[in-house]
């Protein structure tokens, strides 16, 4: 019996330590997404738009990555809104399978309408948690504000989801809300280190 139990024991640590290995998260990775938005004017409605966008992370070390992205959108009314995002971030392990996310990133963007153009730059910071709830799931949680030069700030908050198709390849899907602006995206992301097992 005794024999038994310590063979359970040495069972489940190795599946304990598994499974460990495979929810590591990673910040390694490329991704390409299609984008559904909606701001709300002030005075005039809202205006709806689409278009892609495409990010990548890569570690430095095990807690520093950099991350950079651009967007595509075009909107009503012949608006096109495009914008580059480039930055550092800081991940902290705080439990397995979870982090603890911030980032501080460079934005700048450009709106073309039929009546002229515009530029705005500023910066932007991020703060959440991403977590495997399944070793084939990944979700994550974010606090997001942009402090834009011409345009102001705006805060909001961004939920998102990701599952592995392979231990490379993941199809997500993210919801962000603001107090101007709502969006979602659709996407694939692939991951250079897979699942580190």
């Amino acid at each position: 019996m005794n024999k038994r139990l310590g063979q359970t024991v040495v069972l489940l640590a190795a599946a304990a330590a598994v499974t460990a290995q495979a929810n590591e998260l990673s910040y390694d990775y490329v991704e390409l997404h299609y984008v559904d938005a909606e701001i709300d004017v002030d005075g005039g409605g809202d205006v709806d738009g689409d278009g892609f966008a495409i990010d990548g992370s890569l570690a430095l070390t095990d807690n520093v990555h950099v991350f950079a992205g651009f967007q595509s959108l075009d909107f009503d009314f012949d608006v096109d809104l495009s914008a580059f995002e480039i930055g550092g971030g800081w991940n902290q392990s705080i439990a397995t399978g979870t982090d603890f996310v911030a980032r501080l990133s460079y934005i700048d963007g450009e709106i073309d309408t039929p009546i002229g153009d515009a530029d705005d730059s500023g910066l932007g910071l991020a703060a959440g948690l991403r977590h495997f709830f399944t070793p084939e799931f990944e979700g994550g949680a974010f606090i997001r504000h942009v402090d834009l030069d011409e345009s102001g700030g705006e805060t909001s908050f961004l939920v998102e989801g990701e599952y592995y198709l392979t231990e490379r390849f993941t199809t997500g899907l993210s919801l962000e809300f603001g107090d101007d602006a709502t969006s979602w995206a659709l996407g694939v992301r692939y991951y250079f280190d897979g699942l580190r097992r």
